[in-house]
């Protein structure tokens, strides 16, 4: 029987060990895609207790503390409906909660949950937390919850447990945050001015404007126009001040940008059809579906145009069912744990809104060198139902610069990131894969890149342990070396 969570966690063989151990473990961190709020990295304030480290942004440990069980008030009750703490009683050094019998609470809700999930990424995720911040190396129990609880909260009451003192622990080099065009971006400029062990980068995410269905869209639209300085006169307008935005986010370090899609997104249009439905969402009447699928089209093929001309990484994430629970969303807001995958065949339409963007930049009317070698966009395509796997990744092999995204949310797991790794190596070049990120609102999530890490090189050593490809310690040291880190630096800076 193996040791839980000892040096050789998840690796199976020899050469898995030594890949990890000489190559990887050491590896930098690019996250090029995640939720922490920029304000609390520039504030860089005490965490708190260890509940409010591990629980107050975390929709994976809420999801699973409900399915357990857990009364609400443990869960999400601590939270306004914009996501912040409630100041029940304040922390004059963090200005959190500091209620010690309800935090504790809290806290040891989770660690009961957790007891009840083994298979579940939650544990290991855990437990390398624990490991990797704190020093703490056995499983946490009902029995020694209270000592874990204290050491933690003595650890997380030092300036080095402070928001970037744990970015420093971890090795993160560089982070993007997910950001909303209209942003002012004001606290990545005082990040830049005052720390300079880790670059944090905005992320351009254009939810509202892609959304002409979304009750706010009017306002939002109004809003662009003001901050532009301009009079939007047609849909193209639009574009270009968004273009603008994107101008601002590149001078203060943004290198990519971000898309969820959730429903259909692509019908053919034109643009006297297209204009009128944006003439139409702006003063808020009701779109047909028809009409929300060819403005959207329309839009992320303008958008994506630009991202290549401005040199920024297009992501595109795909499948979400978000706020299926109407009572929840009602009680305590959104990103709370009420999401899971949708169902909806969408090989088509992403192939038609790829072509459109890729064609721009090489097609039968360009000359035949340019056709042929066009770079066009980088882009990165996710899926969160894992039935859509081979979809999109035999479709982001059909265009030059796009890859086939890491294990999203729902797959972001052990089984998930062996799948999604069996089926890149099988479609594209290994060696070429842009690593992992963490996807997370939660500043003790880092870990998750070892999780994936200890992953990759146990199922490259597999592949040696039976005999389906050659022990070259030096290539195959390279290449976890290269997926690792170096990839994505040099796919989102290229």
């Amino acid at each position: 029987m193996k040791t839980f969570l000892d040096e050789d966690f998840i690796l199976q063989s020899e050469a898995a060990q030594t890949l990890y151990h000489k190559y990887a473990e050491n590896q930098p961190i690019f996250d090029f895609h995640n939720h922490l709020s920029p304000l609390e990295i520039f504030e860089n304030k005490p965490l708190g207790n260890l509940a409010n480290a591990w629980l107050d942004h975390d929709h994976y440990k809420w999801r699973a503390m409900r399915a357990a069980g857990v009364d609400e008030k443990l869960i999400t009750g601590h939270l306004n409906k914009d996501g912040s703490v409630k100041p029940v009683v304040e922390c004059p050094q963090s200005g959190r909660i500091e209620t010690a019998e309800y935090d504790y609470n809290r806290y040891l809700a989770f660690v009961r949950t957790l007891q009840l999930c083994p298979g579940n990424p939650l544990y290991h995720w855990s437990h390398l937390e624990l490991k990797r911040y704190f020093g703490i190396d056995v499983p946490v129990t009902e029995k020694n919850a209270r000592e874990i609880w204290d050491k933690c909260n003595a650890l997380l009451a030092k300036a080095e447990y402070s928001p970037r003192g744990l970015l420093e622990k971890m090795n993160v080099r560089e982070l993007c945050t997910t950001d909303d065009p209209l942003d002012t971006l004001e606290w990545h400029k005082k990040i830049a001015g005052d720390w300079k062990n880790c670059k944090v980068r905005p992320s351009f995410r254009p939810d509202i404007p892609l959304s002409p269905e979304n009750p706010a869209y009017p306002a939002y639209i109004s809003r662009l126009q003001e901050m532009d300085g301009t009079r939007f006169t047609s849909i193209n307008d639009m574009i270009a001040a968004l273009g603008r935005r994107m101008d601002f986010f590149k001078t203060n370090g943004s290198v990519v940008s971000d898309h969820s899609l959730e429903g259909d997104f692509y019908l053919p249009t034109k643009f006297d059809d297209v204009n009128y439905i944006f003439e139409k969402a702006w003063i808020g009447k009701k779109l047909r579906p028809d009409e929300i699928a060819q403005y959207k089209g329309w839009v992320l093929t303008e958008l994506g145009k630009l991202y290549a001309q401005k040199g920024f990484v297009m992501q595109i994430h795909i499948g979400a069912l978000r706020d299926n629970n109407f009572a929840m969303l009602s009680a305590a807001g959104k990103n709370i744990g009420e999401d899971s995958l949708n169902d909806f065949n969408f090989a088509p339409q992403l192939g038609a809104v790829l072509n459109a963007i890729y064609s721009a930049f090489g097609g039968f009317d360009k000359p035949a060198s340019q056709a042929l070698n066009h770079r066009g966009p980088r882009t990165i395509l996710y899926n969160l139902n894992p039935k859509d796997n081979e979809a999109l990744a035999t479709m982001a092999a059909n265009f030059r610069n796009c890859q086939f995204g890491p294990a999203w949310w729902f797959n972001d797991h052990k089984d998930g990131i062996e799948e999604q790794l069996r089926v890149y190596a099988r479609t594209a070049p290994l060696g070429s894969y842009v690593g992992m990120l963490t996807d997370s609102r939660s500043f003790l999530s880092y870990p998750r890149h070892e999780y994936f890490r200890r992953i990759l090189c146990n199922f490259v050593g597999n592949l040696v342990e039976q005999g389906e490809f050659p022990w070259d310690e030096e290539n195959l040291g390279e290449l976890v070396k290269r997926i690792c880190y170096e990839n994505s630096i040099e796919f989102f800076k290229q």
